[in-house]
């Protein structure tokens, strides 16, 4: 890999770990555009599935474990399995950019309508079963290129989590979901040495942007997280959008 390409490659990881350890999502829709600036973009989702692994499971071992707030996420882990396996197939037929628009814009309205109604919560009644649906999309997004952050976080946030309770859900579900994603890809036949060994070589910058990220987490409020949880996810949704569309 050429020292230029490398170094974009060591930033793109760098800065989606900083982000996932601040917001406990985010890695692959902040990285994957930056690193499709010099690999082709089935190359780069490939490789980022390993950090991304990682980066999952380093945020549920950080947060504050509260294993009971997991409890009605059930029918959502059963939906995952499902969801990675179909997303596998779907990344060697679909246009990952298209799905990035309809996701970016999803998340976008989302943010919008929570802005006009922060109260805004899923009904009792319809938590399990929007749950099971919930994971069977994040399932495909993971397997799609690493998208499925904005859409679990919009799930997490209308059943009531908050920062500590947040953070661990979105860690936990998506160490679930990413490490069937390296395995399918492993399966299918996507992630072979050459990828698995840029992979493993991605976790140094990886390891520095998570770490400066966790410190900047621990000095924020709750309600200072929450704010900038929704800028965040309104700033993702709208580059989902325009890489989408312009890529």
């Amino acid at each position: 890999m050429p020292a230029l390409a490398a170094a974009v490659v060591a930033f793109g990881v760098f800065f989606g770990g900083f982000v996932k350890a601040t917001l406990g999502l985010g890695f692959g829709v902040t990285s994957t555009p930056i690193l499709s600036l010099v690999l082709s973009p089935r190359f780069a989702i490939t490789i980022l599935s390993i950090p991304s692994f990682v980066s999952s499971v380093w945020v549920a071992a950080q947060a504050a474990r509260n294993w009971r707030a997991l409890r009605p996420l059930g029918p959502l882990v059963i939906g995952l399995l499902p969801g990675v396996l179909i997303g596998s197939w779907a990344l060697k037929l679909l246009p990952v950019r298209w799905v990035q628009v309809v996701v970016g814009v999803l998340v976008v309205f989302y943010v919008l309508a929570t802005f006009f109604n922060p109260e805004l919560r899923l009904p009792n009644d319809l938590v399990k079963p929007v749950g099971f649906i919930v994971g069977i999309i994040t399932g495909i997004l993971v397997s799609l290129g690493n998208i499925a952050g904005p859409i679990l976080a919009i799930y997490l946030r209308s059943i009531g989590f908050v920062k500590s309770d947040f953070v661990f859900g979105v860690g936990a579900i998506l160490t679930i979901s990413t490490g069937g994603q390296v395995a399918s890809y492993i399966i299918t036949g996507l992630l072979g040495p050459t990828e698995a060994f840029y992979g493993l070589l991605a976790c140094i910058p990886l390891a520095i942007g998570m770490i400066l990220g966790f410190r900047f987490q621990a000095s924020l409020s709750v309600r200072a997280y929450n704010n900038l949880l929704m800028a965040a996810l309104f700033l993702l949704g709208l580059n989902m959008v325009a890489v989408g569309i312009f890529s």
